[in-house]
């Protein structure tokens, strides 16, 4: 058996490509590894650099199989298969293998490190950041530390002290693209930061992996993008673009007919006679919208507020879909919409026991608006929105996880951008107008107070004049925009498009020709 698995197959001849991926022959590669293996520790010991390999080449879904079967003799693969699984979205299991790895050898600063990764996906960022200073003072040159406690740091908006972390990462260990893509984040960069730009093109010569040259080149180009270089910004976002090509596998065929069937699915009918079995709770607070759209700012805006919590972007609606099934019998739905409230409130009641309510800003949730609104037909919903070109235009340079169902390149993303518009264009016409609330970035940013004021009088609350300074919110914010959203409200990311003008390509297509529904 070779590093790619268990072979129920011959193996290749000895100067063939070897099939763990490396681009080696497998005589030089996996041959002497074939010999090893008979033994589950070392089915386990090959499992796990198979799934390195799939890692390395985006193959994610076969990376998380890999890696569980190694996971049963490897603590170091529970610790990947913790990673891939949290970039995937799949917190819980993620979670579970992050502390399935932290118990093999709990005092020992790799273990120590995922028991803090466990922690920060259960938000409690103090003790991750404990367990974090428990490994630095063993190791003051951790890399892996002080990139966590910078990444801790900068999302308590401590941007000084996260900087200094990421400088002795990357003293550390000088290669690490994702370090660079942080530090770059803490601060707008001037010319006297021309040294950090060269350091990040040489780095860029010769970086192996995928996601590296996608996080290095979008650091890159937001480093241009601060000195006005914006010629050098859109060359290095195409960079990465190109590189996140081969981390994703976008089907817009399929995104097409789950637009069709969630429509089919909640017609007004349908809703009309499931709203009245919903849960009466009002604590349900959704923010949705595409990703970069403003819903981080309205969430600081809203949880400014005494009575609101913001809990981030929770992983709850995506994965309890059952009402697409038109099969389901009327108790059967009846039973799940009561089942579903019960689990949903437990959950933001472990959040915020005591709010009035509590804001998901998973912006995705866009598409189980219709679950949401039988289950909760008294929640609000917040759908956020920007100009089309500059949603994605900083989609396309900000580092998202990899997910198939989410594009990387401007074509497949003008055709996900179309289908979200055909979607939403669904739910204003079918949701109730007094729970669902549409606000524009653009009017958000040039009249704060009149936008805020709009919103909180839809959450039913009086009005609170901390609304009207969310960067002194204190909250941890887990977000790309920690920076911007501990600045008072600005409008420099308004029509940023127009500078990229010239580069823009299949993003033209995005000019809206009238203003935008409802504006």
């Amino acid at each position: 058996m070779s590093a790619h698995g268990p072979r129920t197959t011959p193996p290749p001849g000895r100067n063939a490509p070897c099939p763990c991926g490396s681009g080696r022959k497998y005589k030089h590669c996996c041959a002497h590894e074939d010999l090893e293996v008979s033994s589950e520790d070392g089915i386990a010991r090959a499992e796990f650099r198979r799934g390195l390999a799939l890692e390395r080449q985006g193959r994610l879904t076969e990376a998380v199989v890999a890696y569980q079967v190694a996971a049963t003799e490897q603590p170091d693969a529970s610790s990947r298969l913790g990673h891939v699984l949290s970039g995937l979205g799949r917190r819980q299991e993620a979670i579970a293998s992050f502390r399935a790895a932290a118990g093999a050898t709990p005092e020992s600063a790799e273990r120590r490190l995922d028991l803090a990764m466990a922690l920060l996906l259960e938000q409690n960022d103090v003790e991750a950041e404990a367990q974090l200073r428990l490994v630095l003072a063993a190791d003051p040159a951790s890399g892996d530390a002080l990139w966590l406690r910078g990444r801790i740091l900068t999302e308590w908006g401590r941007f000084a002290d996260a900087a200094d972390c990421y400088e002795r990462a990357l003293a550390a260990e000088p290669g690490r693209a994702g370090i660079y893509y942080d530090l770059v984040r803490t601060r707008p960069l001037t010319e006297a930061d021309r040294p950090l730009i060269r350091r990040m093109l040489a780095a860029a010569r010769s970086l192996d992996g995928a996601e590296e040259r996608v996080k290095l080149h979008l650091a890159i180009a937001k480093a241009f993008d601060d000195l006005h270089d914006y010629a050098q910004a859109m060359r290095h976002i195409a960079k990465a673009n190109q590189a996140r090509k081969s981390l994703v596998t976008f089907d817009g065929g399929a995104i097409a007919r789950h637009v069709d069937a969630v429509i089919a699915r909640f017609t007004p009918d349908f809703i009309a006679s499931r709203v009245e079995r919903g849960n009466p709770s009002a604590l349900p607070v959704m923010i949705v919208g595409m990703p970069r759209s403003g819903t981080t700012l309205v969430e600081q805006i809203l949880s400014s507020h005494p009575a609101v919590v913001g809990a981030g972007e929770l992983h709850f609606w995506s994965t309890r879909d059952p009402l697409f099934d038109p099969r389901r019998t009327d108790a059967w739905l009846s039973e799940y919409q009561s089942e579903t409230a019960r689990e949903a409130l437990g959950r933001l009641a472990e959040i915020a026991p005591n709010a009035r309510r509590v804001i998901d800003k998973n912006p995705f949730n866009f598409f189980w608006l219709g679950v949401i609104n039988v289950v909760f037909p008294k929640a609000i919903i917040i759908h956020c929105r920007r100009h089309p070109i500059d949603t994605c235009l900083s989609i396309s340079s900000t580092y998202l996880a990899p997910r198939a169902d989410f594009p990387a390149d401007s074509e497949s993303l003008v055709t996900y951008y179309r289908h979200y518009e055909r979607l939403m264009a669904h739910w204003r016409a079918v949701l109730p107008p007094e729970r669902f609330i549409e606000v524009d970035y653009e009017p958000l940013i040039a009249d704060p107070e009149a936008a805020s004021r709009k919103l909180i009088a839809a959450l039913s609350l009086d009005w609170d004049p901390a609304c009207l300074r969310p960067e002194q919110n204190p909250r941890v914010v887990k977000t790309n925009s920690t920076w911007q959203v501990r600045q008072p409200i600005y409008g420099t990311a308004v029509e940023r498009w127009r500078r990229y003008e010239p580069w823009l390509g299949a993003l033209r297509e995005l000019a809206p020709a009238d203003p935008l529904p409802g504006a």
